[in-house]
């Protein structure tokens, strides 16, 4: 019952801010470069915070049909969307995309980003339908105004790739993450972190499949890159590292499976700090791994510092901070018994 949570698991604001009377699109930007940072930290209720300070300067300087505008409310529904929080997600895209086609109109590859923000929180809450409806709007954009061989036309393949990896259509997956590994190669090269992205989800697709070697294959490719381009102290490279771990689980080589997990851990430490949703999810995956190898009390310590770091940073309320909390449970009702 555990292994299957955990395997699930590891596979897949207010605007009454005070404006300070000489604020200017330079402050904008600065408070903007700061929330950057706090979102990247995994601290979203500072990177919310100065997104909307940002966003009462451009209401104030630039008005509200201003592109810079449409940027802030974008900015905002990405945190919402890393929060869990898809209604405030999707409002804050909605406007974004609102001002984007008054302003820019239809066919503008800012359009498409949004069609695909949208689309990415529809994927999230499940809604495949949906997910698929503005994807496929923000492809049609890309190919009619970037081409085929452009990066974010391999984007617009590659989020439709993942829908399609979401409902278990892996074949259609399989499709589209290499129609999207193929632009990247041509136009940026083997040694570029979207080609690693492209070489990570096809090994998940492979993985699913229980083709465990075809996974490990690609997994490595991406590993082999991060390793190269972001270096070893990179949240992607950590990314990997979880990836082969989970492998490793699937085949039964707890082992090995534990030497990758601390790898990524190790890292997430390190780059990113205690409290960051990453570093819970790792916590959490080793937790699992102690859990499958009989070691139930180490598990149980790892899965309440996933817990705590999860609640913490993601709310009570996180699809996956529920999961961890199911998962720990389950553990504390072994130990009891």
């Amino acid at each position: 019952m555990l292994k299957k949570i955990l395997i699930a698991a590891a596979l897949i604001g207010t605007l009454g801010l005070p404006l300070h009377a000489q604020g200017t699109q330079a402050d904008a930007e600065k408070y903007a470069t700061q929330a950057i940072q706090y979102y990247q930290q995994g601290n979203y209720a500072k990177a919310l915070e100065f997104y909307n300070k940002a966003l009462v300067i451009a209401l104030k300087v630039l008005g509200e049909n201003h592109p810079d505008t449409a940027n802030s409310y974008n900015n905002i529904g990405r945190v919402y969307g890393s929060q869990g929080n898809y209604a405030n997600a999707l409002e804050f895209f909605n406007k974004a995309l609102a001002i984007r086609l008054k302003v820019l109109g239809e066919n503008h590859p800012d359009t498409a980003g949004s069609y695909n923000n949208i689309g990415t929180v529809y994927r999230q809450q499940g809604y495949c339908a949906q997910a698929l409806e503005y994807y496929n709007k923000a492809l049609a954009i890309d190919l009619k105004v970037l081409g085929e061989n452009h990066p974010d036309t391999a984007k617009s393949y590659y989020n439709i790739g993942m829908v399609y990896d979401s409902q278990g259509y892996y074949a259609q997956a399989l499709e589209y993450y290499n129609k999207a590994l193929a632009i990247w190669l041509k136009v940026l090269g083997e040694n570029h972190p979207d080609t690693a992205l492209s070489y990570n989800n096809i090994g998940t697709v492979y993985a699913q499949q229980g083709n465990y070697a075809k996974a490990l294959e690609f997994f490595n490719k991406a590993l082999a890159i991060r390793l190269k381009v972001p270096g070893e102290n990179h949240p992607d490279t950590a990314g990997s590292y979880n990836n082969i771990g989970m492998v490793y689980d699937n085949q039964g080589n707890y082992a090995k499976a534990l030497e990758y997990h601390n790898k990524a851990l190790a890292i997430r430490l390190k780059v990113l700090g205690e409290n960051h949703p990453d570093t819970a999810r790792s916590y959490y995956n080793i937790g699992g791994m102690l859990y499958c190898s009989g070691k139930k009390t180490e598990a149980r310590d790892h899965l309440r510092k996933a817990a705590a770091i999860a609640r913490k940073t993601l709310g009570p309320d996180h699809p996956y901070t529920k999961q961890i909390s199911e998962g720990l449970q389950f553990v504390e009702n072994e130990l009891s018994k």
